[in-house]
């Protein structure tokens, strides 16, 4: 079979930066040719760029098929240890709750309203956010003050934890309704 017809050379930028990577037409090549990364393969249709440390090989079909090799690094950056991995089944049962959450507020707040907007409408949004403002969940009320209220509740930290103020403690709560001073929308 031999090596794989190389179709040229080019310069490609990896993360490791700029690299002359040899290019290949697939239509060139057959089942059973392995290409390692960093090339570039190519075709009337479509381009693929294997990254480094990334293999293809031309299976009996004319498919491509691609392996990413475990990496070690050779200098790991301080922290790595302590990276977290995502579980995606924890990941989804979290993001269930906290949703769970926000759908509730909505809930308890439509129940306890006044206002025929609030009670019969359901118009408002109701979200978790982070200790810094970042959004965590939403509950799917009315999506359009989602934007403004990830700002009202940026504007919240800062404010209360600037200097003179208190700061912001467990079991505070905050009602904002003011567009001009807290980046609410209404």
């Amino acid at each position: 079979l031999g090596p794989p017809p190389d179709s040229g050379k080019t310069r490609l930028y990896c993360e490791n930066g700029w690299n002359d990577v040899s290019t290949y037409n697939l239509e060139e090549l057959e089942p059973g040719h392995i290409v390692n990364g960093p090339a570039i393969l190519f075709q009337s249709i479509s381009t693929i760029v294997l990254e480094i440390d990334c293999v293809g090989r031309v299976t009996s079909d004319g498919d491509l098929d691609i392996t990413v090799k475990q990496r070690k690094h050779e200098n790991p950056v301080e922290g790595d240890a302590d990276e977290i991995k995502e579980d995606p089944v924890r990941l989804s049962i979290y993001a269930h709750r906290f949703m769970g959450i926000a759908e509730q507020m909505g809930r308890t707040l439509a129940r306890t309203a006044i206002s025929v907007n609030i009670k019969e409408r359901l118009d408002f949004s109701c979200a978790l956010f982070t200790s810094d403002g970042g959004l965590v969940a939403n509950a799917p009320h009315i999506p359009v003050h989602l934007g403004a209220m990830q700002s009202a509740v940026r504007f919240q930290v800062e404010y209360w934890n600037a200097q003179g103020q208190e700061g912001i403690q467990e079991g505070d709560v905050f009602v904002s309704n003011h567009p001009q001073l807290a980046g609410g929308s209404h």
